[in-house]
């Protein structure tokens, strides 16, 4: 009747905390869901941006490569330059210079002029490693020079686009040994473009473009959108080969790419066919919006909640897992309490039993001869000394868990002490027909201990011995020097403790599970404590179905 409260109340504790962790597994996982939805939300937002600063960036590269063709060769004013002699186009070239980087020449020539008649209009600031000698002193920015050979070879390559009748002529070519990408004008008088009167174009140093040229403009555009923020950007050649960029670092996730041609002219133009000698070439621009500041406030926020959301729930998991703990071993305090009280009660109960129907044989004179009066008294007296140790042990219980202090501590010989504890079970051991050795050293020391404290501990030791001695009545009591200690081990050949209780048995109120016979379960536990208590130990060495050794050390006086 009194387990079944235990049960429910156990029964009730595992409901509720199923109940709190599925709660606290339901705010981690909504928590979690939150801040992911958070971070998504931002990392689509940084999407959105890089991918328009990358836009902005191709559009502005687009816009600004084309721009010499689409402005400058395009333009009604050079048709009166070119057609109409004399023909003079250094303002041109000169107002083309200064809003574009790019072009490092400008070259023209009228019908079919001999090389040493095409005209070069060089920057006075970044001439031509190709053209000859050495530039003079010159205050305008475009200079006006000559180079037949370079000349000739830009006159037959456009030449085979004239016979073809295009308007442009686009190629790339070598130039003192660099890679240069040529946009050239035909300009022709009949509408059949059948004679071709004049040529005007211009010449792009790739290797310089890849220098100076893409770095500026990608660092131009960074500084292009959010107040006070740059935005990562970089150019890739066709190779994967980094050509510029805002940062150091590799552009960090989520990344926008655009591809875009290296053609500094409309792509239209060789859109239907491309020349063999022009390099149609693909490059990259990137756009990072992994250093995106709101994506970063977002990252840093998230971490900081799924830390804060994580570490409670931990603190939370932790505090269910500890008042599961304090709950159940609440409940199987109350059990063993409970069995505790079953069978005190009946320990208490059979020695008062057997000596009240000694005495009542013996009142009623139903005790006749001497042998069997001399029989009563025996009993009378065993059950009395049982029923004195059960109350010493619960006395015992109640002053070492709670005022160790009580203990008188003095010198004492152990001889003496343990030849007294073996006088008090001897006719039981008598009628129980137990083998008994006791080997004590002869140069024993004495233990600075508590007698009544130590007689107890003895006492249910030997008790201990003498109960679950089931098959071989045999009992070894010996007592030797160990240094500053004094050992003492009590031995039997009963039926032993199982492995897996060896470590439970000092607790107060267990019993093991195979135990049959009667018990408080507090018999070792107050021995272990009076030993901790006088500054020993007890240890139990055990094989079930063989025997146990249960081995008891104590200080020496001496020391």
């Amino acid at each position: 009747m009194t387990a079944l409260p235990g049960r429910a109340s156990r029964r009730l504790i595992s409901i509720l905390v199923a109940a709190v962790g599925l709660a606290i597994v339901g705010f981690a996982w909504f928590g979690y869901r939150a801040v992911a939805g958070w971070r998504h939300s931002a990392t689509l937002l940084a999407s959105q941006r890089a991918a328009e600063a990358a836009d902005r960036l191709v559009t502005a590269l687009g816009r600004d490569m084309r721009g010499v063709q689409t402005t400058v060769l395009n333009s009604a004013q050079l048709d009166e330059f070119m057609l109409d002699p004399p023909y003079d186009v250094r303002a041109l070239a000169a107002s083309a210079f200064a809003r574009y980087p790019y072009p490092e020449s400008f070259f023209a020539w009228r019908g079919a002029a001999a090389p040493a008649a095409v005209v070069f209009l060089n920057r006075s600031d970044r001439r031509p490693a190709w053209m000859p000698g050495a530039a003079g002193p010159n205050r305008f920015p475009v200079i006006v020079e000559y180079d037949p050979v370079v000349a000739g070879l830009l006159m037959r390559r456009i030449q085979r686009d004239a016979m073809g009748r295009r308007r442009f002529s686009v190629f790339e070519t070598l130039l003192g040994g660099t890679r240069y990408q040529v946009v050239a004008r035909l300009l022709y008088r009949d509408p059949l473009r059948e004679h071709l009167e004049g040529v005007f174009g211009f010449t792009v140093d790739l290797e310089w473009a890849r220098r100076s040229y893409f770095p500026d403009v990608t660092r131009q555009v960074a500084r292009i959108g959010e107040a006070g923020a740059e935005r990562a950007l970089a150019v890739f050649d066709e190779r994967g080969a980094r050509v510029a960029g805002t940062s150091a670092d590799a552009p960090r996730e989520p990344t926008t790419r655009r591809a875009f041609p290296l053609f500094f002219f409309d792509p239209g133009l060789v859109a239907q066919e491309a020349p063999a000698d022009l390099g149609v070439r693909r490059w990259i621009a990137a756009a990072a919006g992994g250093g995106d500041p709101t994506l970063t406030e977002a990252i840093q926020g998230s971490s900081t909640t799924l830390v804060i959301a994580g570490t409670a729930a931990v603190t939370l998991a932790a505090g269910l897992l500890l008042t599961l703990r304090a709950a159940r071993s609440s409940a199987q305090l109350a059990d063993l309490r409970s069995e505790f009280v079953q069978t005190v009660t009946h320990e208490l109960k059979t020695p008062i039993a057997s000596i009240r129907t000694a005495g009542d044989s013996i009142a009623r004179g139903r005790v006749s001869s001497p042998e069997a009066l001399t029989h009563y008294a025996q009993l009378v007296v065993q059950e009395s000394k049982r029923l004195t140790r059960l109350v010493d042990n619960l006395l015992a219980y109640a002053r070492v868990t709670d005022v160790t202090e009580v203990y008188t501590i003095e010198p004492i010989d152990v001889h003496v002490l343990l030849g007294e504890v073996l006088d008090g079970f001897s006719s039981v051991l008598s009628e129980a027909n137990f083998d008994v050795h006791v080997e004590l050293a002869a140069d024993l020391p004495r233990v600075r201990a508590d007698r009544t404290a130590c007689a107890l501990l003895l006492d249910n030791l030997i008790d201990n011995a003498i109960r679950y001695s089931t098959s071989e009545m045999w009992l070894t009591v010996r007592a030797a020097a160990a240094g500053t200690a004094i050992v003492i081990d009590v031995i039997d050949h009963g039926m032993g403790i199982p492995p897996d209780e060896i470590a439970q048995v000092t607790r107060r109120f267990f019993r093991g599970r195979g135990v049959r016979t009667g018990g408080s379960g507090l018999g070792l536990a107050i021995a272990d404590r009076i030993a901790r208590d006088h500054g020993g130990r007890l240890t139990i060495e055990s094989e079930a179905g063989a025997g146990t050794t249960v081995r008891l050390t104590l200080p020496a006086a001496e020391a």
